[in-house]
């Protein structure tokens, strides 16, 4: 009996899923050097034969790992469905996004910073086809409200690197040092990111240094 093609098609989606998936958990906890194509092969439930039919080697895991996780999952029709609305009331959305998001990968979060930046090639791999997309798509979003004057004209995509660069020290910041009992809450971390960028620092009616007029 012959398996239609659609079918095929979605058992080989759903066992590469598998495999990716338990690659970086395993990843993620034992470190990708220590981690043996065997290890992966038992997490995924599966024989490492099967596994090599998928994958043949622990670098084409992790370049599929990169690839499949992106900081902005759906970014182009979630950034599209933003962009009609006041900066003011779309950013805190994107702001409360882009947090969750990270804090549902922190996995990847920790493969990335002890795995990938370590490497010039893998580093590059991530910048192409990972945060380089993103923060060009977050600018050109940031771009549009800068032209309608909602936003502080300049760089856009200087802009889209300080609002991500925020979050992405804070998600460091709690799965590498933890900060213990006086760790923020989620509420309290997207109200200050989206305090910050859209108003600064500065407290209502304070001069710059020297301007004293």
């Amino acid at each position: 009996m012959r398996i239609a093609a659609h079918k095929r098609e979605q058992h080989t989606e759903a066992r590469c899923e598998q495999i990716l998936q338990a690659a970086l958990l395993i990843f993620a906890r034992k470190g990708f050097a220590e981690t043996t194509m065997e290890e992966v092969a038992a997490e995924a439930n599966l024989a490492k034969g099967s596994l090599y039919l998928y994958f043949p080697s622990k670098d084409a895991l992790l370049e599929q790992l990169l690839r499949g996780n992106l900081l902005l999952p759906g970014g182009a029709e979630m950034l599209a469905s933003l962009r009609h609305l006041p900066a003011r009331t779309a950013i805190p959305r994107l702001i409360v996004t882009l947090w969750r998001t990270l804090k549902e990968r922190k996995p990847i979060t920790r493969l990335v910073v002890r795995e990938i930046l370590s490497r010039p090639d893998r580093a590059r791999l991530y910048l192409e086809q990972v945060r380089l997309p993103a923060l060009r798509a977050l600018a050109e979003c940031l771009a549009h409200w800068m032209d309608r004057g909602e936003l502080r004209g300049g760089d856009p995509m200087v802009a889209s690197q300080c609002l991500f660069g925020m979050l992405w020290y804070l998600i460091q910041s709690q799965e590498f040092l933890g900060d213990g009992d006086e760790e923020p809450s989620d509420e309290t971390i997207e109200r200050m990111v989206t305090a910050i960028f859209l108003d600064g620092a500065a407290a209502p009616g304070s001069r710059a240094p020297g301007n004293h007029k």
